[in-house]
């Protein structure tokens, strides 16, 4: 009789937390903001290829592992066209700086190369191609290009510029686009902190992943080749870490434990050490 009164109560405890995890689960709602209009004016006819931003869609709330379509628009201030297929005349979108760094990989997107998540970006560093065969002096091209929300909360930035490939980079600069990830209840990560000074310490940082693939990190993860991100002792999980290896530069959040020996700072994942072309182990510039 007590054997079967545990089982019942056993029972009950699953019918009754079921919904709640259901519930809980769906509380979660991504969003868009307003979109960004356009300047009142843009520069016309410069000669050579130019571009000037002409506006943007809303900035993402995603709950995490969600995908969503972003567009920006680019305002053909040039006297030369843009043909789609010839090198040296095609325009692309470009990974730029701060973040992730000028032709680096994206947290945010890119083609399932160098570590960063399949989002169908022409490539890793290439958020999008100009959506007509032929963009004319004084046209309109209305970039799209999808991104994923990372598997922690968080602020996520990709800063981006367009470019002649194979050619020049054009204007403008300091375009970025945001993508805040939501907790799981659905609730808005804490803001980001207010910029303060700018200390840059030189650290040791090895790599990590084989034979442990497939296995949980101590944030929640599952770790693959794909996973951006870093072990370390003492940060929170989350928090994001920005290094420089020689001119490439990432910003990814803390998904692990480690290192175990003491001398290093961190331990990279595959993925992260591709996106800073990191050896085996290597010294890096630690930018906090």
């Amino acid at each position: 009789m007590g054997r079967a009164r545990n089982l019942l109560i056993v029972f009950a405890l699953v019918v009754a937390l079921a919904p709640m995890n259901e519930s809980r689960a769906a509380t979660c709602v991504s969003n868009a903001g307003p979109g960004i209009a356009p300047p009142a004016r843009t520069p016309s006819g410069m000669p050579g290829f130019h571009a000037s931003w002409y506006g943007q869609s809303g900035y993402m709330s995603l709950c995490m592992g969600t995908k969503a379509t972003a567009t920006v628009a680019f305002y053909n201030s040039g006297s030369r066209g843009w043909v789609q297929g010839n090198m040296g005349e095609t325009a692309y979108l470009g990974t730029w700086g701060p973040e992730p760094g000028q032709d680096s990989a994206s947290i945010l997107g890119g083609d399932g190369s160098l570590g960063s998540p399949q989002t169908g970006w022409p490539r890793y560093n290439r958020l999008a191609l100009q959506p007509a065969s032929y963009v004319g002096p004084n046209q309109i091209a209305w970039f799209q290009f999808q991104v994923i929300a990372p598997p922690v909360p968080g602020t996520f930035r990709v800063a981006l510029r367009p470019l002649i490939e194979g050619a020049q980079w054009m204007e403008d600069y300091g375009v970025f686009w945001v993508v805040t990830v939501l907790k799981a209840d659905g609730t808005a990560p804490p803001p980001p902190p207010q910029p303060g000074p700018v200390i840059t310490t030189t650290v040791l940082a090895s790599y990590y992943g084989p034979g442990l693939y497939g296995n949980r990190t101590a944030c929640g993860q599952t770790l693959t080749t794909t996973l951006q991100g870093v072990a370390h002792r003492t940060m929170p999980c989350g928090t994001l870490v920005h290094l420089r290896y020689g001119a490439n530069e990432v910003t990814v959040p803390v998904v692990d434990r480690g290192p175990t020996i003491l001398s290093r700072e961190f331990d990279l994942t595959y993925a992260t050490r591709l996106a800073l072309g990191c050896p085996d182990m290597c010294t890096l510039s630690w930018i906090h």
